[in-house]
């Protein structure tokens, strides 16, 4: 593969050898790198992200629901005491 690029990288964007070689082996080594990150291992990582995100959004729509309950109950209760 590193033949083909130093060959478009002389060709093509006229480089010298030198350095055409030069940035087919960096290109190389960031290919090889352990950081690449594949489609499939992005659509994972983004489905568990997605199921932590809505599984907070839940349990804090039931959190301010309940809250609400609580907040209406002890109104109602103040206003019945007060209008006997």
């Amino acid at each position: 593969m590193q033949a083909e690029i130093v060959e478009t990288l002389v060709e093509k964007a006229k480089f010298e050898p030198t350095v055409a070689v030069a940035i087919a082996e960096a290109i190389d080594m960031a290919i090889a790198g352990p950081q690449l990150v594949t489609v499939p291992v992005l659509d994972a990582h983004l489905e568990r992200v997605k199921g932590e995100i809505v599984r907070d959004l839940v349990r804090w729509v039931l959190l301010v629901m309940m809250s609400q309950v609580a907040i209406s109950t002890g109104i109602m209760y103040f206003l019945l005491q007060t209008v006997k």
